[in-house]
């Protein structure tokens, strides 16, 4: 497994953990432009059953919050042909989170304001990482594995979904059970698309702008 990171995204990468199988990356998509304060920053989590590793997933809507003045991350994480269980996995993104509260200050972030997002398995990862973490303000999910039984790990955090009413992997109802259990939680439903349609237009287009919005609704 070497030569990690396994796609140059064009941006800063950071090493955030050491592991057995190979280091751990963050992709690290930021403005051109000078902040007179921290910035807010959302860490990206991929999908792909946690048996791929697709780390140019969310290259696409980290930049859109670049662009919006705020932090994108694109996370690297453990699979299972790299022998990880879905507990490594999720390990991975607490320590990912961690790493950037710990080195908020030299990345420009503001630590109150960290957030994190995922797709499909991706999803499941962002949202037990979140019960498992400290530091997680907001929560954007798209497609995610989710259903009544994991809104456990999410407390307070705002919570925004993006689905799909013609989801063959994850039921449209799982989602909706899910969201009915989380305090502050707005589900987004879509009518067309499968499973992974916020990746391509129109849903792309819209997936992006709101989930934007959202952080800037809150104050990042």
């Amino acid at each position: 497994m070497s030569g990690y990171p396994d796609d140059d995204l064009g941006v800063e990468v950071e090493v955030y953990k050491n592991t057995a199988q190979r280091d751990l990356h963050l992709h690290l998509f930021t403005s051109d432009e000078t902040s007179a304060r921290p910035r807010g920053a959302i860490l990206f989590f991929h999908g792909g059953g946690y048996g791929t590793t697709r780390v140019e997933q969310f290259e696409r809507q980290a930049q859109a919050v670049a662009d919006a003045g705020m932090t994108g991350i694109v996370v690297e994480y453990r699979v299972r042909p790299e022998g990880a269980s879905r507990d490594d996995s999720v390990d991975d993104g607490v320590d990912a989170v961690s790493y950037v509260a710990a080195n908020a200050e030299r990345l420009g972030i503001d630590p109150a304001f960290i957030g994190i997002a995922g797709s499909s398995a991706g999803g499941d990862l962002a949202i037990r990482a979140t019960g498992a973490s400290n530091h997680v303000a907001a929560v954007a999910l798209f497609n995610p594995a989710a259903n009544s039984s994991t809104a456990e790990f999410i407390e307070q955090q705002p919570t925004i979904v993006f689905h799909s009413r013609k989801d063959s992997i994850v039921s449209f109802d799982s989602v909706v059970g899910f969201c009915n259990a989380i305090t502050d939680c707005q589900l987004v439903a879509f009518d067309e698309g499968d499973h992974g349609f916020f990746n391509d237009e129109p849903a792309f287009s819209e997936t992006t702008r709101q989930t934007v919005a959202f952080l800037e609704t809150l104050g990042w």
